[in-house]
């Protein structure tokens, strides 16, 4: 992705701290399994960075503690950036935080050092990549298990819905927006919390309105949200199930896969059974099983079996 060169000749820490590069992939298993229910890992992806080749061999060399230096000391006058109208000043913050939030690392030390200070402002700035960058930095660092319960603390929940619920957000801005609810939505006391504060209705929203790539994410973040017994019934209150069963009949791996965890997820409570039921997901349970991989088979399994259909072995 291609970014011009307006903060070039920004104070040095920007420069510095926006160019910091790397790639957190791989996914950490979460501990908070039951017998019916299945809790997904924390999701991540590869992020945002510069295209610059200088500031790229100048990222690679600086030090986790000299980053962490820059920001105390940098501190009020990134926060007046990130409140400023300018909307270049916005734009290198928000790259700064999108970089850091890269490296595991540096994660806790963005949120510990008032990184969310720094975001509540770009989540509602008017410039479209400016929320996207903070959407994006958001996510990644909702993947470290301590930032998630201080995100919750702190108000990275509203933060990630506001974005959810932007009528003009791209598909860019919402799938990584979902994405951080579904890391955040890994933490147990945070799936309550999440709910409350009003994530459900636009996540399930996006399940029938956006693109493919808006939808797996959104999925994955029901999915997990569902391993508690009241979303469980909120989800299906507001037709989550049926949405679920579309989801699974895409054809789309991803997002059957994510589909078909939910749906195990959600067949727990009694009311949703019946509903399952009715609704016909014992047969397309059955005609999904053999049709992608042995993950995917899994889950309709354990689905059925939650919806009396089968024996658990």
């Amino acid at each position: 992705m291609s970014r011009n060169g307006g903060g070039a000749n920004r104070p040095g820490l920007l420069r510095r701290s926006a160019s910091s590069l790397g790639f957190l992939k791989g996914r950490t298993p979460s501990n908070d399994l039951s017998d019916a229910r299945e809790e997904f890992e924390t999701r991540d992806d590869e992020l945002y960075f510069t295209d610059d080749v200088s500031l790229q061999a100048q990222a690679e060399d600086a030090g986790d503690k000299e980053i962490e230096a820059g920001m105390k000391k940098n501190i009020r006058r990134l926060i007046a950036y990130a409140e400023s109208a300018d909307v270049e000043l916005q734009r290198d913050v928000a790259e700064t935080l999108a970089n850091q939030a890269v490296k595991a690392s540096r994660q806790r030390m963005v949120v510990e050092n008032r990184g969310l200070d720094l975001l509540l402002p770009l989540t509602e700035s008017e410039d479209s990549e400016v929320r996207r960058l903070a959407a994006h930095a958001l996510a990644n660092l909702s993947v470290d298990e301590e930032n998630q319960i201080t995100m919750a603390e702190q108000g990275g929940i509203e933060m990630i819905i506001t974005l959810l619920k932007g009528p003009d957000e791209s598909d860019a801005t919402l799938r990584q927006a979902a994405k951080a609810i579904a890391n955040l939505g890994v933490n147990g006391e945070n799936k309550a919390l999440i709910a409350q504060k009003g994530a459900l209705e636009p996540l399930l929203a996006l399940m029938s309105t956006r693109t493919t790539a808006v939808k797996i994410e959104s999925a994955a973040a029901l999915a997990n949200l569902a391993v508690d017994d009241e979303n469980e019934e909120l989800i299906a209150f507001h037709g989550g199930l049926a949405l679920m069963l579309n989801a699974l009949g895409s054809g789309e791996y991803e997002l059957v896969a994510q589909a078909a965890r939910a749906l195990r997820n959600l067949s727990v409570n009694e009311s949703n059974k019946k509903q399952l039921r009715a609704l016909g997901a014992p047969q397309m349970l059955r005609d999904t099983v053999g049709s992608f991989d042995g993950a995917i088979d899994l889950q309709c399994n354990r689905t059925l079996i939650n919806l009396g259909y089968g024996k658990k072995k």
